[in-house]
């Protein structure tokens, strides 16, 4: 994203960002029409992109699969060999070419993982919205076909038409948030003669965002429909509940096993038990909670990929006018440590002179050049040694 492009969120949504979290986060669905929103899809995945993923790549299950009336198709795969292996779950074109011909939806899963603009927009939109996201994109010729049945999903979607035109039947939510745990689909979600919420056409540059638990249903008309499907894997007040009962692992009133044959005094034990969880959790820290849901909560963003040959390179002819980025995702922490620094990255720690404390923090605030560390405590050596170091574990990345 430019300092003058529109950001993820304002892409998938005619509403200000408030107004989205306010009115519509979880709640409520919102149609965008082509014409509120900034720009269309076809730089995220176009349909000359699906072709070369599909023609091009050696693309593998389970990145793709095919369906048609609410069932899976065969998978259309070839054998290859890749040095002395032999890979049979290739993707098979002129089989697939065959399945989409009559009907078949193409589904493409986890497009974020190998589509760099998905990729990037994904990232964005999770960092925005501070819940992960993924995306598939769905693939279906024109005719009145349709690729799944009625159904809930137990996750926030944005979905974004791309191109062609595709017909979405909305109702309202048999089970209100559905988890993970929770999923429904078939024709039995919708009451006979029940009046959808929505019965909308999207065409291309449209976006929907549906909260988690509206049942729906898409088909095509007599237009071909490339879309994508944004999913927002949320975390929840639920979440939280296990993250804290997690931390009761510490408490040993809650390791003992219950009594020999505990079916015989599981009714008056219960209480007692729910009494004792109840005041436990109650003088729960705060604090130690905040901790762990903050650390489900960094996941949320995937970490940036870290471009090898461009970071070598730049570590290489580094100079003091070296434009430098904070790695997108990455959890850092800096913390003092006595007469030391501690820079604490996933996995790993690295340990650093205390001086050194004042040009880390700048050079983790944004973007700089080893020469603007010389301002925050260091002679320009010092300042090409740590930012040579900062490329090295992949902290920062270059411009």
């Amino acid at each position: 994203m430019t300092a003058t492009s529109p950001s993820a969120l304002a892409r998938c949504t005619s509403v200000s960002p408030e107004d989205f979290a306010r009115e519509h986060w979880s709640r409520v669905p919102l149609l965008s029409r082509a014409k509120e929103l900034p720009a269309p899809f076809e730089d995220l995945l176009s349909v000359q992109d699906v072709d070369e993923l599909v023609a091009d790549r050696a693309l593998r299950t389970p990145f793709f699969r095919t369906v048609s009336e609410g069932g899976g198709l065969p998978l259309p795969v070839r054998t290859v060999t890749a040095g002395a292996r032999r890979i049979g779950d290739l993707v098979d074109g002129d089989a697939l070419a065959a399945q989409h011909a009559a009907g078949a939806t193409l589904v493409l899963q986890s497009v974020h993982r190998m589509h760099p603009p998905v990729a990037r927009f994904c990232r964005e939109l999770a960092g925005q919205l501070g819940h992960a996201t993924q995306c598939n994109a769905y693939i279906t010729p024109a005719g009145e076909h349709q690729g799944f049945d009625f159904h809930h999903d137990t996750h926030d979607v944005f979905v974004l038409q791309v191109s062609g035109r595709k017909r979405w039947i909305v109702h309202e939510p048999v089970v209100r948030l559905p988890l993970s745990s929770q999923p429904q689909a078939g024709a039995h979600l919708v009451r006979e003669g029940a009046e959808p919420l929505m019965d909308v056409e999207l065409e291309a540059g449209d976006a929907l965002y549906l909260p988690r638990g509206y049942v729906h249903a898409a088909l095509t008309t007599d237009e071909h429909s490339v879309h994508l499907t944004v999913g927002v894997l949320s975390t929840t007040w639920y979440d939280v509940l296990s993250d804290a009962l997690g931390l009761a692992a510490g408490e040993e009133q809650f390791r003992d096993a219950l009594p020999v044959q505990p079916l015989a005094g599981l009714g008056e034990a219960l209480p007692d038990l729910l009494r004792r969880a109840a005041a436990w959790l109650e003088g729960l820290p705060p604090a130690e909670l905040e901790a762990v849901v903050a650390r489900r909560l960094t996941r949320a963003v995937p970490v940036e990929p870290l471009p090898l040959l461009a970071t070598a390179a730049a570590a290489r002819a580094l100079h003091a006018r070296t434009s430098l980025r904070p790695r997108r995702g990455l959890a850092v922490e800096v913390r003092a440590e006595g007469d030391a620094v501690e820079v604490v990255l996933p996995g790993r720690t690295v340990a650093l002179p205390a001086f050194a404390g004042p040009a880390v923090r700048r050079l983790l605030s944004a973007p700089a050049t080893p020469g603007d560390l010389t301002s925050h405590g260091l002679d320009e050596p010092g300042a090409l040694v740590l930012a040579r170091r900062m490329l090295r574990e992949g902290v920062v990345v270059p411009v």
